[in-house]
Order: structure tokens, then C-alpha cells, then sequence
């Protein structure tokens, strides 16, 4: 239900923040006003190429602070992020393959399609604990991850 409640918040944020991307490398520029840090993703073994990947970094008070969208090429999906502060963060993904701006679910609330988080946390019972999912970031930084799913 958490995971859920996020997309929910993904979505809304996605209005006012999302830059769309055709390009296989995505970079999204925050503020010249934060930090100095830079983020690199890379995200592989995902199951197709159809719809993009959403993708949302929180802080350590569970805060969105960046949340966009990159494609998928040749099933993996790489976006920067710059202009980052110092700081406590966690990652999370989904890739909406139906392109309907949602992640599905079973009927028993099975997540349909690929997800994944920051140090790979795998779900138990629900969603994946926050807690273990939160790095520090004081440095550029390049994160590869893959879905859990």
C-alpha cells in the first residue's frame, strides 16, 4: 500500500517536474541555488523497450525531491541528475511499459510490472523498507541498479 501511496505522489509531482526525453541519456539540470553533486543512473535488465521509466529520488524525511522520466533503449535506461546537496537519499523505479502513467497491480496487489530501488532492496511482505533503501551522497556518484522483480 506504501508503494502505491508513492506512485500516487509520483504522479502529481510529474505535472510540474517531468521533462521528457527521446534521448538514450537524459540529463535534468534542478537549480544553480543547490549543490554541487552530480547523479548518474543506469538501470539494465528491464523486460522491454515500450514506455518510459519513472523514476523518483527522496530524501531522508521520505520527501520527493527529483522525480522524472527517462526511455528505455535497448532494455536499460540511463539519466544524470545535477545540482544535487549533500545528503541522505533513496531511489525508486518503475517502468510503465502500458504507458498509462501508473504501476499495475494483481488483483492480490502484486506489482505487474518492473520495479526497483536504491542498494537493490528487495520487497518481503510489502514494500521495500525505506530505511535500507537510503545512501549517502557526498560525491558525484554513479548508481547502476536493476528491477527486484
Amino acid at each position: 500500500m506504501k508503494l502505491y501511496l508513492h506512485i500516487i505522489i509520483i504522479l502529481n509531482f510529474l505535472c510540474l517536474n517531468v521533462i521528457f526525453s527521446q534521448e538514450e541519456n537524459s540529463k535534468f539540470y534542478i537549480t544553480d541555488l543547490r549543490g554541487n553533486i552530480s547523479l548518474e543512473m543506469e538501470i539494465n535488465n528491464l523486460q522491454s523497450n515500450n514506455g518510459p521509466l519513472y523514476i523518483r529520488i527522496l530524501d531522508e524525511n521520505e520527501n520527493p525531491v527529483i522525480v522524472g522520466t527517462s526511455s528505455v533503449v535497448n532494455y536499460s535506461s540511463k539519466i544524470s541528475f545535477d545540482s544535487i546537496s549533500p545528503g541522505k537519499y533513496a531511489i525508486q523505479f518503475f517502468h510503465d511499459e502500458n504507458e498509462n502513467q501508473k504501476m499495475d497491480f494483481s488483483l492480490i496487489g502484486i506489482p505487474k510490472e518492473k520495479f526497483g530501488s536504491s542498494n537493490d532492496v528487495k520487497p518481503v511482505l510489502g514494500p521495500p523498507k525505506f530505511e535500507k533503501m537510503l545512501f549517502n551522497l557526498t560525491e558525484n556518484k554513479k548508481v547502476i541498479m536493476i528491477p527486484v522483480n
